[in-house]
């Protein structure tokens, strides 16, 4: 970001506080000189958290709908505190909403890529089957076009990746780099020119208004009460594993790679999201490695200093264990061991140290299924 900073941002904040069952809100200071957070209690006017660093938070955590993981409480930041700060940081903090139409996974994973180098940031993802409903909404300015008819063909029923995108003028950024509807004329370089064939088969579709955003990102990523009815999660649930691109791999911009490298070694993305793990989840979806693994600790901060996407992975081959094989591709759990011993698997290419190596992936076949599970079932409710 450019310009010169203030010496703090301010924030309105949210936290659910399950014990009292209601929403405590808080202003949230930043300081950006050395990355530090305060918080005030606005009910009971006195400070809630004095000056520290949080491991994972720096300013690009903060726009307005983001959650952030602040010391084990997940806090929902819903409004700029002061107009100095709103001034600032609206137009770098733009949220834009763009849907991966039916695609292998490799370009899939191009096309985020794509995103992260032209500087927007993946803050929600998930991958659902659409309804021809669904379809109405999202295009709910095209259906007079005399393409709706094929596009509602083509989408009914066929699996997609929802995206919220935070960046610089990201709606507009985002109209620009996917290019012109017909690929034949869009623009060399952008991604309708590089993989669209036809403006139907176009790779993606992006919200064309801030406004239109903010709807499409509420209708595809609903709140918890509407979640079973709506845009639901595509796990199969069926000779699967789970795979966690963790959060320091989706900070470096990864999360397109991997995807990418998935896809060719053999292996579908039958379901995805994106969630914020908290650290007392943390604790116990790693329970196993307690007292077993000195990094046990750093595992559990690691999984929740951000998002995190989770992927129900299964093998293309039907005849093999998927969870066995898909370890296989993964590699050691020690990146610098891996890149000795097995320099083409993800951990290899992806991870740094023995915490932040990229990847969680189930370490026994009959694990895959319960850890796909508690995150498709359990964690998204």
């Amino acid at each position: 970001m450019d310009g010169a900073y203030s010496e703090k941002f301010s924030f309105i904040g949210e936290w659910y506080d399950n014990q009292a069952s209601l929403v405590r809100r808080f202003n949230v200071f930043y300081y950006p000189t050395d990355d530090t957070i305060e918080m005030y209690d606005l009910k009971n006017r006195k400070t809630f958290l004095r000056r520290v660093k949080v491991n994972g938070v720096t300013l690009d955590n903060f726009f307005i709908g983001s959650t952030l993981q602040i010391l084990g409480r997940l806090i929902k930041i819903v409004d700029f505190a002061c107009e100095a700060t709103k001034t600032q940081l609206h137009k770098d903090m733009q949220i834009t909403f763009a849907m991966i139409k039916p695609l292998p996974n490799k370009i899939a994973g191009k096309i985020l890529t794509h995103f992260y180098e032209h500087g927007l940031k993946i803050t929600k993802m998930k991958k659902s089957f659409l309804t021809a409903e669904d379809i109405n909404f999202i295009y709910r300015n095209q259906t007079s076009d005399p393409s709706f008819p094929f596009l509602l063909d083509y989408l009914t029923g066929q699996q997609v990746y929802g995206l919220e995108l935070v960046g610089k003028d990201s709606v507009s950024a985002c109209l620009k780099i996917l290019g012109d509807k017909d690929p034949l004329k869009a623009e060399p370089g952008t991604v309708r020119a590089l993989y669209g064939t036809d403006p139907v088969r176009n790779c993606a579709h992006v919200s064309s208004s801030p406004e239109a955003a903010l709807e499409d990102i509420e209708y595809f990523f609903p709140p918890p009460a509407l979640r079973s009815l709506r845009l639901q999660l595509t796990a199969t649930l069926s000779n699967c594993t789970l795979c966690i691109l963790k959060p320091h791999a989706i900070r470096e911009g990864k999360l397109g790679a991997v995807l990418e490298a998935i896809d060719e070694g053999g292996f579908n993305v039958t379901a995805l999201n994106m969630f914020i793990v908290e650290n007392i989840n943390a604790a116990e979806f790693y329970e196993v490695y307690k007292g077993i693994v000195p990094e046990y600790k750093g595992m559990v901060e690691e999984l929740s200093s951000g998002p995190c996407v989770a992927m129900e992975i299964v093998a293309k081959d039907k005849n093999v264990n998927t969870a066995i094989e898909f370890r296989k591709l993964v590699g050691p759990s020690d990146p610098e061991i891996a890149r000795l011993l097995r320099p083409h698997t993800l951990r290899a290419n992806f991870g740094k140290t023995k915490v932040q190596n990229a990847i969680h992936c189930s370490d026994l076949a009959e694990d895959g299924l319960l850890e796909v599970e508690y995150f498709f079932k359990i964690l998204d409710l």
